[in-house]
């Protein structure tokens, strides 16, 4: 009999080894090793990590994390093909559809909006376990980064720019940055099958998860006394870097150079800070982002297809 449940007490052990089992066999141990770690200090949950067994044999599992800003980050599930053979029962599409089944449902009962998986973009067997379970190709997404340390320097504005901008202090400013991200969503070229799904102040709330900031790593921009942009950034001690979270500007003052004189300033507040890059994410159908981004020395260093599946209302 199928039974889908946590990978906790005895049962984490060989569910991680199944987990990363096409790891190379060194970096699978170092990782083995991070995750027990990782529990110790609460940061782990193995409820999180999802096993099929049959008859009390490990044939599949998946690991579904629900972040502090109801995101639920999902990875596509891990089967033992061979042991399923040998065993003559059900097919490895069977145990996928089972592990994300469960995975979806867990989701929905703890109120995450949105669950995501990051993929390669070769289409595989991963796409279409997700695209069975619910999860809808959206769009691909490329990551790029900008070297601040041992390259030449961007190009300088030839006069002052005329932006200003407050940094974020949550007690003080926190509707009016709402409000503002909530804006420059309209028309934009960037994940727009989410206009409208998320509000300005569940976005905020995604991205004060997403890493450690300090206030004026969040700005708001204005020229001429009207709001026109946000700029939101964060740190990636790990990585040596700072990655902007998002870039946004309003759809009445887009087409005249205020995203890249905000992109600018983000390259001189990293560079100032002495981190090695700077890092951002592109929607590919993003093409004037895409191109301001290479214009200003972006490399793109990975591509992924991003597949979602929004909550059952």
């Amino acid at each position: 009999m199928l039974r889908i449940v946590p990978a906790t007490g005895e049962r984490l052990p060989p569910a991680l080894e199944l987990l990363l089992s096409e790891w190379p066999a060194t970096a699978r141990t170092q990782r083995i090793v991070e995750i027990h770690q990782e529990i110790e200090d609460e940061e782990f949950d193995p409820q999180d990590l999802l096993l099929a067994e049959i008859d009390d044999q490990l044939v599949g599992v998946q690991l579904t994390i629900l972040r502090d800003d109801d995101v639920g980050m999902v990875w596509p599930p891990v089967v033992d093909r061979p042991l399923l053979k040998r065993m003559s029962g059900p097919t490895g599409e069977v145990i996928e559809d089972e592990l994300l089944a469960e995975a979806a449902r867990q989701l929905d009962a703890e109120g995450a909006w949105i669950g995501q998986a990051l993929l390669e973009l070769n289409p595989s067997r991963e796409h279409a376990a997700m695209q069975r379970n619910g999860f809808s190709r959206m769009t691909e997404l490329r990551f790029f980064e900008r070297p601040l340390i041992g390259s030449s320097s961007w190009a300088k504005r030839a006069k002052a720019s005329p932006l200003s901008y407050q940094p974020y202090r949550r007690s003080r400013n926190r509707v009016a940055f709402v409000n503002v991200l909530e804006s420059t969503y309209r028309g934009s070229l960037d994940c727009p099958e989410l206009n409208g799904v998320r509000d300005g102040q569940q976005s905020l709330k995604n991205h004060e998860a997403a890493g450690s900031i300090q206030p004026d790593m969040w700005r708001m921009y204005r020229r001429a006394g009207v709001d026109v942009g946000i700029l939101l950034m964060t740190e990636r001690p790990d990585q040596q870097a700072w990655e902007v979270l998002y870039l946004g500007v309003l759809e009445s003052a887009r087409g005249c150079g205020i995203g890249r004189a905000m992109l600018l300033d983000a390259l001189d507040a990293a560079r100032d800070a002495k981190v090695e890059r700077l890092l951002i994410v592109a929607d590919v159908r993003n093409v004037p982002a895409v191109s301001l981004y290479e214009s200003l020395g972006f490399q793109p260093v990975a591509t992924r297809v991003a597949f979602v599946r929004l909550a059952k209302k």
